[in-house]
């Protein structure tokens, strides 16, 4: 149970309704339990007496007692739910949003390395068994110890010497419930696993639909999906069988003590050493103990599934955040301060891999462009990554405003920056919130102001909802050039201190390209602006272009210095002059 002491800091903050609630189970459980005691004594009264009409007031005084006694144990447990209940519901709540912020600050590697079904599942699944601990599992849990403690204390008041008899078979429900807990921890963590594999086949053909119709691979995934399918059945079914054996067991133990109970207590009544009402006290308490006795198996079950899941969830939370926040943190950024400069920066991604970037310097001053040009996998995009800070440098610095990055706040430091991937992201809203999603309080004039300069505006005010379109998930409706523009868009209308372009125009045709980079122009003389791209056009009239060749800054200069240098740089302009000349014939 190592797993769950993770919830005690959860626990501790909720710790007074908690107690609230044990109290309200406690009171519910003192009232249940005078129930069997009135009944007995009225049985008794009226054996001793005989029943007559003299009596008649005193049986209805017992019947209003009993009566009264039920109503206040229902009213507390009513609010004993209102109590543990809710508190494991805002318990979920917490550990809902504590998963997700521990995944935004973790590492890129981490994510990269988890797969998306995986992480929904812990979302879903294992914060719920987590949440059936908390609530349903504590309630039952004090509600099987008190009721249990004062129906065994009235059995011993009655009689210790048919008490003792009546529990004979306890131990063998405390053997039971360790044996089939011990299964139920390893098949629901594998049931888990699964599930969340489960999960992973399910996203990803639904992203991928397109991919997966282009290459007619619809039955191929189906039969996979089939696949994973049965491995969850065949696990949830061998979970269910060990689950199935508790309840049987459980009330063959609690028969068996009602068996102690007629063969002992009958013959004590026979010998006058018990009366019947004693009796019948025996067999209702007995009764008592049957959910009592029987919920111990159910909380044993959720306590293994609630370790298994948090331990699932431990994963994550124990995961290394190695990008820390900055160390400055009254440090500020402005468009006066927006120079860049890369200092002998070395990097690679995992420890063990190849350098992508091989002591790499430049400067740029603020409000100038630069271009960089370059193979694919030279490390172009590694720079804006190392710029935004998504992964630190192993050697090296990088400076903005003339501090290094890891000064200022991620916050300051990213929102100052905004950065147009190449494979552009859309969430599934309209348009219109799709461009003001880095700046939310922008107006709708500022996000038509922008739209209008990644040349989009035309296109949008010829859907019929115009901007109000819904994009689905991950823009699906939108062409791979409308993505591209709306994303451009949206780093536009925030207007940060840097922009960068990371080949954020490879989808739209060179018209197109010509047009937007016009409207550009504008936009970047106000801030510090990064165009990577492979087509040198993109590049050409920026202040200083720098060609990557295996991580390492070949070349450096304008345009017309890197094509009076006549190196890799021309050679790149000469093939695509070429290329544009053949698509023209």
């Amino acid at each position: 149970m190592q797993e769950l002491r993770r919830l005690k800091p959860y626990l501790k903050r909720h710790s007074k309704i908690i107690f609230f609630g044990f109290v309200f189970v406690t009171l519910s459980n003192v009232a249940a339990i005078l129930g069997p005691r009135i009944i007995g004594d009225t049985i008794d009264l009226i054996e001793r007496e005989g029943f007559n009409a003299a009596m008649y007031t005193d049986v209805l005084w017992h019947v209003a007692a009993f009566l009264g006694t039920a109503a206040f144990s229902g009213v507390f447990m009513y609010y004993t739910r209102r109590t543990i209940i809710v508190a494991s519901r805002r318990i979920e709540y917490e550990l809902r949003r504590d998963l997700l912020g521990k995944l935004e600050t973790l590492p890129m590697r981490a994510i990269q390395q988890t797969s998306t079904g995986e992480l929904m599942a812990l979302g879903t699944n294992d914060i719920s068994a987590t949440r059936e601990f908390l609530g349903p599992a504590i309630m039952y849990s004090a509600n099987t110890l008190t009721r249990g403690l004062f129906a065994i204390v009235m059995m011993i008041i009655a009689s210790p010497m048919l008490t003792l008899y009546t529990l004979i078979p306890l131990p063998l429900v405390s053997l039971v419930t360790y044996w089939i807990g011990k299964k139920v921890h390893v098949l629901f963590r594998s049931v888990q696993e699964q599930y969340g594999a489960l999960t992973t086949t399910t996203q990803e053909n639904l992203s991928g639909v397109r991919v997966v119709r282009s290459f007619t691979r619809e039955e191929h995934e189906k039969d996979e999906f089939g696949k994973q399918s049965r491995k969850y059945l065949d696990r949830n079914i061998s979970l269910v069988k060990i689950q199935g054996l508790m309840m049987p067991l459980m009330v063959v133990l609690i028969g068996a003590a009602h068996v102690i109970i007629l063969l002992a207590g009958g013959g004590m009544a026979i010998s006058g050493e018990a009366t019947i009402g004693e009796l019948t006290q025996f067999f209702m308490y007995v009764t008592f103990l049957i959910w009592p006795v029987i919920s111990i198996g159910w909380v044993i079950n959720i306590i293994q599934r609630a370790s298994a899941s948090m331990g699932r969830l431990g994963r994550i939370f124990d995961l290394d955040v190695d990008i820390q926040d900055g160390r400055d943190r009254e440090a500020k950024l402005d468009a006066e301060a927006g120079s860049i400069e890369f200092r002998n920066v070395s990097f690679a991604y995992q420890e063990d891999s190849a350098q992508v970037l091989k002591d790499v310097s430049f400067t740029l001053e603020a409000g100038q462009t630069l271009g960089i040009v370059g193979a694919t996998g030279s490390g172009k995009t590694t720079l804006i990554r190392l710029l935004t800070r998504l992964y630190d440098v192993n050697d090296g610095q990088v400076l903005v405003g003339g501090r290094d990055v890891r000064d200022y706040p991620l916050e300051v430091l990213r929102s100052s920056i905004a950065v147009v991937p190449q494979e552009s992201f859309l969430f599934s809203t309209t348009i219109a919130e799709n461009i003001r999603f880095g700046r939310p309080d922008a107006s709708m004039d500022e996000v038509m102001e922008a739209a209008g300069i990644a040349q989009l505006s035309d296109e949008v005010d010829n859907f019929e909802k115009g901007w109000d379109t819904l994009v689905g998930e991950r823009g699906i409706t939108l062409s791979g050039g409308q993505k591209q523009r709306t994303s451009i868009a949206r780093a536009i209308v925030r207007k940060p201190v840097i922009l960068a372009f990371d080949d954020a125009l490879s989808a739209v045709d060179t018209d197109t390209e010509e047009r937007i980079l016009r409207g550009l122009d504008a936009v970047v003389q106000q801030r510090t602006g990064i165009i990577i791209a492979h087509r040198i056009s993109s590049v050409k009239n920026a202040d200083k272009i720098i060609v990557l060749d295996d991580g390492r800054v070949a070349e450096s200069g304008s345009h017309a210095e890197l094509l009076e240098h006549d190196g890799l740089y021309a050679d790149m302009y000469q093939k695509q002059l070429l290329q544009e000349e053949i698509s023209r014939m």
